[in-house]
Parts: C-alpha cells; structure tokens; sequence
C-alpha cells in the first residue's frame, strides 16, 4: 500500500514539514525546518512548496496531512492546524492531529511496553505541560492525556503515578523526559530520590510526527478536516482585574488533586449512592451498587481528606471491560480526579488482561465527551434513544471504545 503523508509542527520556536512516503518496498521521509516563532505563517507554505518538490509530489498526491496538535503556544498550534485543514479541505483528504508530547514519548531510546513514558514540558510561567504514556504491540496507549499543572505539583503528579503502579503489582518502571528537565534544573535532583529514569530533553522532530501520523492512518485514527482542533491545555493565561481583586490568582487551568485510590466496599457504599444522586439523573440505588460489587464487578473510589470524593465502576467481559460509572463530587470537580480515576480503572483493566475499554455517555453530555476524547477514546457508534431526558422523552448514547493493548 503506497502512503504519502505531509506533516506540520508549529508548535514550538521551530517550524517543521515533513513529507512521509510509504510502500512494501520504500519508505522515506523529507523535511524541513524554520527556526523563529514570529516567522510561522510566512514560512510554512514555502517550506510545505519545497518538501513536495524535492519528494516530487504534488498535493493531490498525499493521502493525509497531519499536524503537531500540541500542548503549545496558541498562535503556532493555530498555524499548523489551519494550513492542515486548508490542504486537506483542498484536496479532500483526512487530518491527523498528534499530540506534541506524545512525540516526544515516541523519541526515547528503548521505549519497552513495561515503561511508562512521562513526559514534562516548559510551559512558561512556572508550569509544565505533562502527559503519560506506554508503548504496546502496535502503537501507543495514552495512559495521562496532557495536562498543565504547577512546577511545584509535578512531584505529587509523580508519586501518586508509582504508587497507583505499585498498588496495581504491575512492576512497571517510570521514566522522566522532556524539556522541562533543562528549564528546571532543580527537577532532576528531585527525581533522584524517585527513582525513575531520567530521558533525553530533544524537543519534537516533525519526522517523528510524520511517523506516528503513519500507524494512525494505518489504522483509520483519522479525523475530518472540520474536527481538526489544536489541543489547549491552558484555557486560561490570567485572571480578570475583577478576579484578582477577589484574591484569585496563577492559573486556574493548572490545578491538580491529589487523592487516594481504593476498592470501593460495602463501607462506601452509604456516601457512593448520596453522591450518585447528586450526578446522575438517573441515578443507581445503594442497592445497585451492592448488587454490582456482589457480582464481581470492579469499583474504586477517591479518597480526600477520608471523605470519597470519586467513584468508578467496570464490569470485566473476557479480554474487554466497560466503565459502567463514573462521577466526581461538584466541590472537587475540574481538578483532574476524573482523569486520574478513568486511567486507574484503565490500569487496572491492562493489568488484568483487558486490551479494550467500551463506555456510553449522553449525547448532552459535552463535558464528559472532551474527557474521554481527551483520554483518547473513540466514539464508534450511537445508541438511539437510550437515556431518559425528561419523564416524555429521551437522548442518544454516544458509544466510545479506547484500545489498551
């Protein structure tokens, strides 16, 4: 099958193209580079003109164009994202967005399918942009989408990693790398006294984007081009005069809970069902709850302060699961716990065998739909009618599935 891919990177101080081509017998990448972040928009297209020149191709001839999707600066993550759907409205191809961090996972010597990939990133401001992943038989899984927390945190972030890991016996070891490493000096002192390992600090090569953008289109990861988006981690650069004037301050989009994981008992079961009644409006009975941890199922809950906080349960199927609930208190929401709950259950799935996890979500649902696309799960189909809305009618379920192995 012969494959012809153009890749965009605008994401960072330099501008990269490359273009990919593939087939039984051949595979070769050409690209370019521009450093200067001011200079994106005038030089992307010249240098996209001159990579198709020199792989002697033209537009028409590429089967998808992808794009370094970040966490970055807004004005380059726009650039590559609108010269990506322009080409790709044009010559009516798909779009491949790939997250930046990911990248850089990806360019780590001797990535086993045992390590969990950290990768931390400058985020400017005393932040860091970081996100986890593992590599498995055919690609990578995506273990903690990208997120922005404070410099501070990241130690927190960490620890809570390896002991869910140890909680889980998965024996996995954990390694550190990322530009942040070399912005903050001060990190890998501290990363001493984890143990983990510590990776290189390459910042992403745009050949790198055009490779993972390869297995993507290999397996249909496509996306069209109107749903290309740029991914924004920080939603917020400040507070308003007004909110300051509150005493707000730093950046709201940079906030991590720190919790506790634990099998969910008969115990919690009191506290689980009055926080279902508060989420869901269609709420499990404590009768529900009971039935389901009497039939096997898996369930967890989040402990802050010993007061449960998150709840989540699986039902285990064979080789697959589906996350049947999950909900977070409204006090702690917005702070990552649902995050940190959907990967644990993940987690734990990996680790009993699971290579997929299946879930449904209302149609209405907007928030809990950018968490799981964020987590990198696909919808894959639609349920007519499956939720009660009102006591007269009723919603669609989007079905979403995400591979673990």
């Amino acid at each position: 099958m012969n494959v012809n891919l153009l890749a965009l990177d605008s994401a960072s101080a330099v501008c990269g193209v490359a273009v990919l081509q593939s087939s039984t017998d051949y595979f070769d990448v050409i690209s370019a580079e521009h450093e200067g972040s001011a200079q994106h928009a005038e030089r992307i297209l010249p240098l996209i003109e001159q990579s198709l020149q020199q792989a002697q191709l033209l537009q028409t001839d590429l089967h998808a164009v992808a794009f370094a999707q970040g966490p970055g600066g807004f004005t380059g993550l726009r650039v590559a994202c609108g010269v990506a759907q322009g080409i790709a409205y044009a010559i009516q191809a798909p779009v491949i967005p790939i997250p930046s961090l990911l990248a850089v996972a990806a360019q780590q010597e001797d990535s086993a399918e045992t390590l969990i990939e950290v990768v931390v990133t400058d985020a400017r401001m005393q932040e860091l942009y970081v996100g986890a992943y593992q590599r498995t038989a055919t690609d990578w899984y995506s273990l903690h989408k990208p997120i922005l927390i404070g410099q501070e945190a990241f130690c927190f972030y960490l620890k809570q990693l390896l002991d869910q890991q140890q909680q889980l016996g998965t024996g996995t070891q954990v390694r550190v790398s990322g530009d942040a490493l070399l912005a903050f000096p001060e990190l890998n002192e501290r990363l001493a006294d984890f143990g983990v390992k510590l990776g290189n600090t390459d910042r992403v090569q745009v050949e790198t984007i055009a490779k993972l953008a390869l297995t993507a289109y290999m397996q249909q990861r496509t996306v069209s081009p109107e749903l290309a988006a740029p991914l924004y981690v920080r939603n917020r650069v400040a507070f308003t005069i007004a909110e300051r004037e509150q005493g707000l301050g730093g950046n709201p989009s940079a906030l991590w809970q720190s919790v506790q994981f634990k099998p969910m008992t008969d115990l919690d079961l009191d506290q689980v069902a009055q926080l279902e009644q508060q989420l869901q409006a269609d709420p499990w009975s404590r009768t529900q709850f009971k039935q389901s941890l009497d039939q096997g199922h898996w369930a967890w809950v989040a402990e802050f302060d010993q007061h449960v906080v998150a709840y989540a349960v699986v039902m285990p199927t064979m080789d697959e699961a589906e996350l049947l609930l999950i909900g977070v208190a409204p006090t702690y929401q917005r702070q990552g716990i649902a995050q940190q709950l959907l990967c644990f259950a993940e987690q734990q799935a990996r680790a009993q065998g699971c290579v997929k996890v299946h879930l449904e979500v209302r149609e209405s649902n907007y928030s809990a739909r950018d968490l799981y696309a964020g987590a990198g799960y696909l919808p894959v189909g639609l349920r007519k009618d499956y939720y009660k809305k009102t006591p007269t009618t009723r919603e669609s379920a989007v079905l979403y599935t995400k591979v673990l192995a």
